[in-house]
């Protein structure tokens, strides 16, 4: 049932599309970290909105190019809920790994977006971007 629904393909798209939507977090965010070091809260905010703006678009005509149910409109509006509910996890997930457990900034970035994406995709599948 799942690879009958188009799971799998969608989930290789999100791969791809993800990819360069992480590249630009990333990018923000290191390029952030040097130039105000130690303020990985800012550089994390600031990495997630460069991404969600790019993500936006490529992830509504590429991932989930399918007839939608809602209009852009709608989708932004939940896109935007999602990136809200990204930014928390995300920084919750930061803090925890490097003021709590002493992580590197730059690995605990990569280790939390691990577990975000994959929120995001199952948020982004099921909510925003609703097949008819």
């Amino acid at each position: 049932m799942i690879a009958g629904n188009g799971w799998i393909a969608h989930a290789i798209r999100y791969g791809f599309v993800g990819a360069i939507v992480l590249a630009a977090d990333f990018a923000v965010y290191s390029a952030l970290l040097l130039l105000i070091p130690g303020q990985f809260l800012t550089a994390n905010v600031a990495g997630k909105i460069a991404g969600a703006a790019l993500g936006f678009v490529l992830h509504r005509q590429v991932t989930f190019r399918w007839a939608q149910r809602d209009g852009a409109g709608r989708q932004f509006a939940s896109y935007l809920a999602v990136l809200g509910f990204n930014l928390l996890l995300s920084s919750a997930l930061l803090w925890l790994a490097i003021e709590r457990l002493g992580a590197n900034e730059y690995l605990a970035k990569i280790a939390v977006d691990i577990v975000v994406i994959g929120s995001a995709f199952l948020l982004s599948r099921l909510w925003v971007y609703r097949p008819l």
